[in-house]
């Protein structure tokens, strides 16, 4: 189990966070996919084109990438 940080990015800045979760690595892309079908309810196709949640783990390494238009 280790530490990852959840974040919505526009793959330009990655400046906004969603969360830190500490997780097992087989897990990280299941939470990355529950936090985009989260942010994708309620917004329009157009609105979330091009934002992914992204995760890096503690050292910095991207963990996972969920595009937020994959998830409806």
């Amino acid at each position: 189990m280790q530490k990852y940080s959840f974040g919505l990015t526009d793959l330009t800045s990655f400046e906004k966070p969603a969360g830190e979760y500490t997780l097992d690595a087989a897990h990280v892309a299941r939470r990355g996919r529950q936090i985009a079908r989260r942010l994708a309810r309620g917004f329009p196709d157009p609105v979330i084109a091009g934002l992914c949640v992204v995760a890096f783990d503690a050292a910095g390494n991207l963990a996972t990438l969920v595009p937020l238009a994959t998830v409806h």
